[in-house]
């Protein structure tokens, strides 16, 4: 009986790591340009993927965070997702095609990556090492509006990673709108 509970527990184990371990690559469909794309975070200090909306108030005050981290971390590859079934394409195509963004948005029909990663609002964001290791997740600040935020969760742990840093701060609070799934 011991064989079989250590096992199980085993098993359990290597199950987490191998869901981890393939967070490193996030692959879809360019939302913009309709070609299938991976980013990977191998070459780099790491990949930052952001749960994105293009009606959430909450998301579209950090755009502008979002464009100047991309920037001032060029040593990170970023991904956007967008995951909401209550937006259509043609809509978020409009919103993310005006907003820019210097980094691809990925849709994710059903949410797919939504629920491998666990995102559950929007902006969510993730930052993983190339071995798959999550180093942040959380929202972006410390509030819902980025111009009231006395935080900058995912600027800070940037910051930590691009000097070698332990992150002080793995988990931030995700606050913003919940990202809408098809009912199973």
């Amino acid at each position: 009986m011991k064989k079989i509970i250590l096992l199980v527990g085993l098993i359990a184990h290597l199950s987490v790591f191998a869901a981890i371990d393939s967070k490193n690559i996030v692959s879809g469909k360019n939302l913009l340009s309709h070609k299938i794309v991976s980013v990977e975070a191998k070459g780099k200090k790491g990949l930052v993927v952001i749960f994105l909306s293009a009606k959430c108030p909450c998301s579209n005050s950090h755009i502008e965070e979002l464009k100047s981290l991309s920037h001032d971390y060029p040593d990170f590859n970023f991904v956007g997702v967008h995951s909401n079934v209550d937006e259509p394409e043609d809509m978020a195509q409009t919103y993310f095609s005006k907003e820019s963004l210097p980094f691809t948005v990925i849709q994710d029909d059903n949410a797919v990556l939504a629920d491998q990663f666990q995102a559950f609002k929007t902006p969510h964001a993730f930052v993983i090492q190339s071995d798959g290791k999550i180093l942040y997740q959380g929202g972006v600040s410390s509030s819902k509006t980025f111009a009231q935020a006395d935080h900058k969760f995912l600027r800070e742990a940037l910051a930590h990673i691009q000097l070698g840093q332990v992150v002080a701060r793995p988990e931030g609070r995700t606050l913003g709108c919940s990202i809408a799934r098809i009912l199973k």
